[in-house]
Formats: structure tokens, C-alpha cells, sequence
């Protein structure tokens, strides 16, 4: 009888070994196409050291995304989980008592202190349903590492961003430094010719009201860097940014161009939602097998010995199969029921998910093709009123024009170069918004 026991128990903890072979190849799989996307360093595209080392402090040191790198080790559990399911479960016992026994036909006796016991338990997984819930947990997993992929994804075209809204503000800075300059110019000459008698003071003080006007825009634009600068630390989790004085945009490479059904096959977001999708019907699957019976195998040894180092005065050896069928079950039904929903909004929630992308991607191209349009129109703009100031303040220098038009030449010239530099920056934020809508630019 412990001969046959013992057997049992050794084919019984050999068979789940043999069908968790696939699973775990399935897992590798999934791990190395999440590696393969880590090694996608889209940014690299637009040459500028100072985001490369951003994006790199970030994906090393921001909380968020260690938080959501997590979730894959929650998944990871999940599917260990899933697979213990699936194998036999040993049980070994030992313990003291004290008490009495009484039979029909016999009288009491003293039950012997030291009790051993032994078990095993296996459900066989004949429906398939504990294969099915394993296989719900691979999926969940795989959504969990695209997750992470997207998180970086968004953080690092978040860090793009800031670090642009940066450069913006630096070089409308700069136009404000020069406006400023040339306005202390003028009033410096504004003042010797109202000493002179020579114009109003009305006049003077309406220049040093434009030139205050000046001064507070600069102190506005220095707040927004400032605070740039604080989202950058943020982002990078909480290290500080370098080159953070810089005003020129970066010249980014020529995206490559892809096919729209390979961008959607490899962008993070929808794999991560097509992975749900399988998941959600696979404990769907897993639900509808429940209501099928169910399989077990156990045995069970027990003894009990007066002391220690006596023999087993008492024992039992059993082993036997088990079926369990489910006839009317309300938890298991309502299960079912609760589990068709998951399925159907994962579906929906997928199909959002694509048409959203399709979505952000042609309104990244519809702005990427118009913003270029209005930065050549500005940049010629900008051109031609560069040349009429100059010739404005020669003129207003030699007393041949009126400080009014100069001081209205000096406003449109300032307001076209922020215009021109904030189309710049738009137009760097759309390629930005095509890069992201596309899951990370060319490959």
C-alpha cells in the first residue's frame, strides 16, 4: 500500500512539470519582445544631449515609472499563481495531543500523543480551465510590460516637450534682452531732448511706460523658465537639469517613413490593450469550463506513536480519485456572467484604443504640414521687419521719423520673432506628437 502511495506521488509531481514547459517558453517570448522595445531610443533623432541625459536620469530615477515597472512583478506573481493551480499540492503535519477515545463496542483508551500526517492533492485539469486562467495570467503580463513600454514612451515625450517650452522661453528672452536694450537707447535720447526743450514730457513718459511694459514681459518669461525648469527636475525625479540657459532648437533627422499597419503592430498602447483582449477571454473561457465537473486525485497517510521513538501505534493510508459536479452553482454562473462583460469592454476598449491612434496620428500630420507653412510665412515676416526697424531707429536717431513709429515698428518686430520662435517650438511639439502617436518614430 505505501509502495503504491509512493508511485502516485512521484508521477503525480512529474506531470505538471511536463505541461508548464510551453507555458514558460510563451513568457520568454513575451520578455524578449518587451526587451527589444526598450532599445528604441527614438529621441536620439533630434541631437541634443542635453534630452538624451534627461530621458536617461528619467527612466532610471522617476517614481511613476518605477511604480508602473512594478506591475510587472505583481503580473509575474499572477502567473505563478496560475500555474500552481495546475500542480499537485503536498501536505506534511506533526503535532501533540492529548485526549481519549471511545468506541460502540469497545471502551475508552488513550489516544497515542504523536500525531504524523501526510497529503496530496492534485485537480486534473481535464476541462482545461485551469490552463486557461494560466494563460489569462501570461496575457496580463504581457499588457503590463507594454504598459511600461508606453509609460516611457509618454515620459520621455513629456521630457521633449519641457525641454523645448525651455528653449522657447530662452530665446524669447533673448529678443526681450535686445528689445530692452535698444529701448534703454531711446530713452537715454528721449531724455537729452527733453532736457533740451526739444520734445514734450509727455512723450518721454509714454517710452518709459513702453519700456516698463518690456521689463514685465521679461520678468513673465522668467517665471514660466523657471518654473520649465522645475517640471524638468520633477520629470528627471529630482535631479537637476543641465544646459538649461540654451535658446537655439534642436535640428532633428528626417523621420522615416513606415507602413500604418506596422506602426499599429508595434505600438506599445495597442499591444498593451490587444493583450487584454486575450486575457479577458481567456478567464472568460476559464469561467465557462468551471461549470463543467471537476477531477481530483488525493491520497492521505496518517500515524500516531506514543513517544518519539517508538513505532507508529496507529496509522491510515488512503487514496483515491473524486469527481465534483456542479449542478447548480449561482457564485459560478454570476462569474461567468461578470466575466463575458470583462471580454466585451476589453474589446471596445481595444477597438478606442486604435481608433484614437489613428486619430492622434493624422492630426500630428495635419499640424506638422500646416505649422511649416505658417514658419516660412513668419521667418519671412520676420525678415522684412527685422530690415524696417533697422531703418526705423537710423531715422529716429537722425530726428527723421517720430518716436511712434518706431515704438510701433519695435512691437511688431518683437511680437513676429515670438511668434516666429513659438511656431518653431509648436512645429518641434507636432513631429514630437507624430513620434508619440506613432509609438516611439522610426525603428
Amino acid at each position: 500500500m505505501l509502495r503504491s502511495i509512493a508511485v502516485t506521488c512521484l508521477i503525480l509531481a512529474l506531470l505538471p512539470g511536463c505541461t508548464n514547459t510551453t507555458d514558460s517558453s510563451v513568457l520568454s517570448s513575451e520578455q524578449i519582445r518587451g526587451q527589444s522595445r526598450v532599445g528604441i531610443s527614438w529621441w536620439q533623432q533630434f541631437n541634443d544631449q542635453a534630452l538624451n541625459k534627461d530621458i536617461s536620469t528619467a527612466f532610471s530615477t522617476n517614481p511613476d515609472l518605477a511604480a508602473i515597472a512594478l506591475r510587472i512583478r505583481q503580473a509575474d506573481a499572477s502567473v505563478l499563481a496560475a500555474q500552481a493551480a495546475t500542480q499537485p499540492r503536498l501536505n506534511l503535519g506533526f503535532g501533540y495531543r492529548e485526549g481519549e477515545k471511545r468506541e460502540a463496542n469497545f471502551g475508552p483508551y488513550t489516544l497515542a500523543p504523536w500525531k504524523s500526517s501526510a497529503g496530496l492533492s492534485w485537480e486534473l485539469d481535464l476541462s482545461g480551465k485551469l490552463r486557461a486562467a494560466s494563460a489569462s495570467a501570461r496575457e496580463n503580463k504581457a499588457a503590463a510590460i507594454w504598459d511600461f513600454h508606453a509609460a516611457r514612451l509618454l515620459l520621455a515625450s513629456r521630457l521633449a516637450s519641457v525641454r523645448l517650452n525651455l528653449y522657447r522661453f530662452n530665446r524669447e528672452l533673448s529678443f526681450f534682452e535686445e528689445s530692452i536694450k535698444a529701448s534703454n537707447g531711446s530713452l537715454k535720447a528721449l531724455t537729452e531732448r527733453s532736457k533740451a526743450g526739444l520734445i514734450s514730457d509727455s512723450v518721454l513718459e509714454k517710452k518709459r511706460a513702453e519700456h516698463e511694459q518690456l521689463v514685465r514681459g521679461q520678468l513673465d518669461l522668467k517665471r514660466l523658465r523657471d518654473l520649465t525648469i522645475v517640471q524638468l527636475r520633477s520629470l528627471r525625479g529630482g535631479s537637476n537639469p543641465d544646459n538649461t540657459m540654451r535658446s537655439n532648437f534642436p535640428s532633428p533627422e528626417n523621420l522615416a517613413a513606415k507602413p500604418l499597419d506596422e506602426l499599429l503592430a508595434s505600438h506599445p498602447k495597442i499591444l498593451a490593450a490587444e493583450a487584454r483582449v486575450r486575457s479577458a477571454f481567456q478567464i472568460e473561457q476559464a469561467a465557462r469550463l468551471d461549470l463543467l465537473p471537476s477531477f481530483k486525485i488525493s491520497a492521505l497517510a496518517s500515524g500516531a506513536q506514543k513517544n518519539l521513538t517508538n513505532r507508529f501505534s496507529t496509522w491510515i493510508a488512503q487514496i483515491g480519485p473524486s469527481i465534483s459536479i456542479p449542478i447548480y452553482d449561482p457564485v459560478r454562473l454570476a462569474s461567468l456572467k461578470a466575466r463575458k462583460a470583462d471580454a466585451q469592454l476589453a474589446s471596445t476598449t481595444y477597438q478606442s484604443a486604435v481608433l484614437k491612434t489613428l486619430e492622434e496620428i493624422d492630426s500630428a500630420r495635419i499640424n506638422l504640414v500646416s505649422l511649416r507653412a505658417q514658419l516660412a510665412t513668419a521667418q519671412r515676416e520676420s525678415s522684412s521687419l527685422a530690415h524696417s526697424l533697422s531703418i526705423a531707429r537710423e531715422q529716429f536717431e537722425a530726428g527723421l521719423t517720430s518716436q511712434i513709429e518706431l515704438l510701433e515698428t519695435e512691437r511688431r518686430w518683437l511680437k513676429i520673432k515670438r511668434s516666429e520662435t513659438s511656431l518653431q517650438q509648436t512645429l518641434l511639439s507636432a513631429r514630437l506628437d507624430l513620434i508619440k502617436a506613432t509609438g516611439g518614430g522610426r525603428w
